[in-house]
């Protein structure tokens, strides 16, 4: 379909019932074929004898053959550019630009080397920044930025190496992480964006984390206490699921004196909702859900998506009562007496006219 005219050169055959050709008219001059939409009058001209068509019959059908080709091929026009917004490439294209920053870090960075478990103290190592840029990425750098007023004096972290902050710098400026950085320093990277409130990359990385892990007997208590230490609910969904999954071995070989205090509680929690799950299938019932499903649900709801499974269900508790409570803070709507006694006539009125 389209909507301009073109042109083209056609033919008509008729086959025989042994795929003779034994008619064929061809248009001496190209016709033009009128857009969708128009009306373009026919035509008409002799194709054959009567008598030579009838004979023609392929069990009592004739069979046209039509051969059509353009006379000038279309031109397709190409869609309009749009180009996309540039703001994000901008920001990017300023990370660790000196020349218009108005904050600069000074990261003294910490080492484990392999022949001791002290670790060493780094050359200190500046990174340019801009305070509204780092100032909405992190709720951490946000209160150092408050706190350092209009001064340009460097403002001195420690805790984490040179090359995880710079991973963090960078994605509070929207760059991606890349997945080798992502699987060599996942536990790393949700340290760091755990103690500079980033929780949209703490997330990432720990769903990584348990992406690349495979859990075993031997570091499922492991990844047990660090998931409690650092409120990772994801991984800890995940070692508990190993530990339901794998009870007897675990029960034989595992001692549960170093286990979280809870661990229990999340085991028979686990057990609970897969019995649950296996009869009832309700998203309403938010106890029954996964951590992925309720932080779906968080984060449609506007709510902090970063807490335990406790904390999850009860801030979308919240969520919800919140919603029901404006819904029922709503004034109704006011209706004249007039009005309602005319709605009530027109609907009679209309019931008497289908009758």
């Amino acid at each position: 379909m389209s909507d301009k005219s073109i042109e083209i050169d056609f033919g008509f055959s008729v086959n025989d019932e042994n795929g003779k050709q034994v008619v064929y008219e061809r248009s001496d001059t190209p016709d033009h074929f009128a857009p969708v939409g128009t009306y373009a009058s026919g035509g008409g001209f002799d194709l054959a004898k009567r008598s030579t068509l009838l004979s023609s019959l392929v069990d009592g059908t004739l069979i046209i053959e039509v051969r059509m080709r353009l006379t000038t091929p279309t031109k397709s026009v190409p869609p309009p550019f749009i180009p996309e917004n540039p703001v994000a490439q901008m920001i990017q294209g300023v990370f660790m630009d000196e020349k218009y920053s108005d904050i600069v870090f000074e990261v003294v960075g910490e080492e484990e080397p392999k022949d001791t478990s002290t670790k060493v103290a780094m050359a200190a190592v500046t990174f340019p920044a801009h305070r509204v840029i780092v100032m909405k990425g992190s709720s951490f750098l946000a209160i150092l930025c408050e706190s350092l007023g209009n001064t340009t004096t460097p403002i001195q972290i420690t805790g984490v190496s040179h090359d995880i902050f710079r991973l963090l710098l960078s994605y509070i400026y929207g760059m991606t992480i890349s997945n080798d950085n992502m699987k060599l320093h996942a536990k790393e990277i949700i340290n760091a964006a755990d103690m500079f409130g980033v929780p949209s990359l703490k997330l990432e990385a720990e769903a990584r984390l348990v992406e690349d892990t495979v859990i075993t007997i031997e570091n499922v208590m492991d990844l047990l206490v660090y998931a409690e230490c650092k409120n990772c609910a994801l991984l800890k969904e995940a070692a508990v699921d190993f530990i339901v999954d794998n009870k007897a071995e675990v029960i034989e070989k595992l001692s549960f004196a170093n286990a979280p205090g809870a661990l229990i509680t999340e085991v028979l929690a686990t057990i609970w909702r897969r019995e649950l799950n296996e009869h009832i299938i309700d998203s309403s019932n938010l106890a029954s859900l996964r951590i992925s499903e309720l932080r779906t649900k968080a984060h449609g709801k506007g709510v902090d998506v970063d807490g335990s499974r406790e904390t999850l269900i009860a801030a979308l508790k919240s969520a919800y009562e919140a919603e029901l409570e404006a819904a029922r803070a709503m004034p109704l709507p006011e209706y004249d007496d007039d009005d309602l006694l005319d709605d009530v006539d027109e609907e009679s009125d209309e019931e008497l006219e289908e009758e």
